[in-house]
Formats: C-alpha cells, structure tokens, sequence
C-alpha cells in the first residue's frame, strides 16, 4: 500500500469524528426542542407566545455546531493519533464549546426578528455537551481498538541514541493506544542502538529507507556528542515529506523546555520557571484553603469516628506527628492519623512500611487501605504547610540521603508538597524507587496547571477505590 493512501486512509477518522460532533450539536437542539415544547413540559412552564417552529432551533444548532467546529479545528481536536489522555482531550473540547456557545449567544443577543426559549436553550446547551463528551469518549475507546491492530497509525522511526530516545521508545513499544507503531531505527550501527527495534540503515541512506518502509514521522533524538545529526537527516531528507519530531538531549537536572524568548533575533530557551510566581501561585492557594476547609467540615463526622476507633484500639495517641520537608526545604509536623504500635520505630530508626507490615494495628491496616490515615493533612494544607497537590513529602534523614545520590531531587521543593501526586496516581506509593518518584515530581513541576491538579485529584479518587499499592 502507497504512503499516500496510508494518509488518506487516516483522514477519514478526524472527518468522521467532526462529522459526529456536528451531528450531536443538532440531535441536542432536537432534544432540547423536543422536552421543552412537550406536552408535559408544558403544563408545568406553559408557552406564552405559541409554540415556535422546529426550524428555528435546528438553524441555531447549525450555526453553533459551525463554531463549536470551527473551535476545536483551531485547537488541534481533529488531529489523529492524539497523544494526550482522555481527561485533556474532554476538557479541550469542554473548553471550546463553552467558547463557541457563549458566541452563539452573543450573536442571539443582536438577533431581534425571533424569540428564543430561554429554557429551550438552556437545554441546548447540557444536551449538546453531553452528546459531544459521549461521542469523544466512545470515539476514544474505538481509536484505541484500531491503533491496536494497527489500523490508521502513524509509521515512525527513531534516529539517535539518547538517553532521551530509549524513553520514548520504552513507551511507545508498551503504550499501543497513541497510534505511533515504531518500525525501526536509523544510525550507526557501531554505537549501539536498541533491542527491540530493527537496524533499518545509516543516516545517509534515510530518504531511501522512508520511501521503503512508508515512514510518516522521524523522532530525532541526538546524543550530546552527536551535534552532526540533524544537518545530516535534513540532508538526507530533501525532497522527502517526512516529519521531524525532534527531541533536544538536554541533561536531566537542567530543566525542561516551556518557551523560546527572542532578543535582537537572538532565541532563548526557557528551561527552568517558577510554576507559582504570580496569579499561579495565589490561585493554587486559593484551591487548597477553599477544597480543604470545605473538606474538613463535611467530613468532621468521619474524622470523629476514625479518632475514636484509633483511642480504642490500640494504646497511644490519636495522631502522629512527624517531621517532613516541604517547599523552600522548610520543616513541619505533618500529620496522620496513628495506623502502627507506638513502638513501631525503636531505636530512632525509620524505615518504609512494607506489604503485611507486622508494626499496622488492626484498625491501622483498615485505614490505611483506604487512605483514611492522610485525612489529618487537610489541616496540614488549610495551614499553609503542604497544598493538595504536590510532590509527597519525605522526612529530613530521607532528604539528606536522596539528595546525595539522586541528581535533580531538590527540584521537588521548589514547589508546595501534597497531599496527593503525579507519582502515587502512577503507582509509586510506599516502598517505590525514590528515583522514579522523582521522575515524576519533576514532571508535574514542569507541566503544572489547575486542571492538571484536577485530574490528579480525580486519578486519587480512582486509586483508593482500587487499592493500589495501599499498605
């Protein structure tokens, strides 16, 4: 099969997703139609004016469904294989349909000649987002199915050795649903390359190999020492439509790429930023206080119940307080609900709790099943000593002895520790490799924003149900 007919195979898929978009826009106003000007509705909201013709709302549908379109067009909705999660791919499209509703509205504002229903528009818009989210959470799903068996994924390669570039090859050869398949690598054979993918030539012969194998994408990662890479493939490459994704190698404790600034034509990468400067910072706030106080009210019965049980069931104290390092490597007394004997650190000895931990009380092992014993850190983050969302805070010894031996581990209290992390939603609870954890912690800090912090709120929610890794 030709490359071309490959891509043209592929546009099917972001014509036919548009398609149902539209269409769950019109079904919406037919509902929303439908339900206000029911006979049943009507008795209870009568209609003053007399009832309006269907037409009406199917034309403001169209016009509604045009912008919501035209929105997610601007916003990259359409483009397959999405390499985002399913909960950035809904907010995207949340977002854009609230944009383009309020537009229509603007628009009905001005519009004299026809009378609108309120209410009928109202249900307009919840029928609309609820048929839009629907039809990109099925449409998800289905894509996953096809890029399983291999059906409109995108053929790449990968040229270069970099520690970076066996990440993404780690990745991709365990995550099938983002639709990338890897059909080999490119480059000297004498430096290395990868196992699990097949030697497909030099760089010079790249052109010749993208035409053989019908490669859509290249994903360049050169090494530090291989700084000829690039000038080579685009050489190699010339008059071949191939894309470039290119992954600069730099070292890990150097930061991240978030923007390139320009002074007198000169391009500046920003690498390193504080996520919290400014309104950021005052907003994360303002969602810890407000979620927390909120939290420690309605839940005061459960703290209640959880304090008694832990009175009676075992001598010692209702909660224990120990020492961690939060933002700034400021220390504090975080605090926990007690889950172990009193004795359970003799000696001054700290150590992980492990699976079957012999030092858990009974009511202790009930807990902390269900993440009851981190409940007390709410007070912890309404104080201003910890935020919701962040990396888990660890205790001084710890810190000292990761500090040693993990490059980049300060990174982690730049910003706010929490109550919950992208590290533990990965799995990365309790007796975890330190260093992957830190992975983690860095790329939250990196790639922060409210909605992130929601999604990881959310992905907590699912872990404790689950169980994972909770002992």
């Amino acid at each position: 099969m030709s490359l071309n007919l490959k891509r043209t195979r592929r546009i099917w898929l972001p014509a036919l997703t548009l398609l149902i978009d539209a269409i769950a826009i019109i079904v919406g106003a037919w509902l929303a139609y439908s339900l206000r000007f029911s006979e049943l509705f009507t008795r209870f909201i009568p209609v003053v004016t007399g009832l309006p013709p269907l037409g009406w709302y199917l034309w403001m549908s169209i016009f509604l469904a045009i912008l919501t379109v035209g929105t997610m067009i601007g916003g990259k909705l359409y483009r397959f294989p999405r390499q985002d999660t399913l909960f950035d791919e809904l907010v995207g499209v949340s977002r854009r349909y609230l944009f383009a509703f309020t537009l229509l509205l603007a628009v009905l504002f001005f519009v004299r000649e026809v009378s609108y229903s309120r209410l009928a528009t109202g249900f307009l818009f919840i029928f609309g987002a609820v048929g839009l989210l629907s039809a990109r959470l099925v449409g998800r799903l289905l894509r996953e199915r096809l890029y399983r068996i291999q059906v409109a994924v995108i053929r790449a390669a990968v040229v270069g050795d970099s520690a970076s570039a066996e990440r993404i090859v780690k990745f991709l050869s365990e995550h099938h649903q983002y639709g990338i398949t890897l059909v080999g690598w490119i480059g000297d054979q004498k430096s290395g390359g990868f196992d699990q993918l097949k030697l497909l030539g030099d760089i010079a012969s790249t052109g010749a190999i993208v035409k053989a194998h019908q490669i859509e994408s290249l994903i360049i990662a050169p090494s530090q020492a291989d700084s000829n890479l690039l000038p080579s493939l685009v050489k190699a490459c010339y008059g071949v439509n191939v894309d470039f994704l290119y992954l600069p190698d730099i070292p890990t404790a150097s930061g991240q790429l978030k923007n390139i600034v320009e002074f007198g034509g000169a391009p500046l990468w920003s690498l390193k930023q504080d996520p919290f400067s400014g309104w950021n910072g005052l907003l994360k706030r303002m969602f810890d206080v407000l979620v927390s106080g909120i939290a420690l009210i309605l839940i005061s019965p459960i703290l209640l119940a959880v304090a008694l049980s832990v009175h009676f069931g075992s001598p010692g104290g209702v909660l224990y307080r120990q020492r961690r390092v939060g933002r700034d490597g400021v220390e504090f007394d975080c605090l926990k609900f007690r889950s172990m004997r009193t004795d359970s650190e003799k000696g001054d000895k700290p150590g992980w709790t492990v699976a079957n931990d012999p030092r858990v009380t009974p009511i202790g092992k009930f807990i902390r099943r269900w993440s009851i014993d981190e409940l007390p850190q709410l007070w912890n983050i309404f104080r201003g000593d910890m935020s919701l969302v962040g990396p888990r805070p660890e205790r001084p010894e710890y810190v000292t002895q990761f500090a040693q031996n993990i490059i980049g581990y300060h990174e982690r209290h730049r910003v706010p520790v929490g109550l919950t992390g992208w590290a533990q939603v990965n799995g990365l609870r309790g007796d975890t490799p330190i260093e992957d954890r830190t992975k983690y912690d860095r790329y939250y800090i990196e790639n922060w924003s409210l909605l992130f912090d929601l999604k990881i709120i959310l992905l907590t929610i699912r872990a404790v149900v689950q169980g994972d890794h909770a002992y």
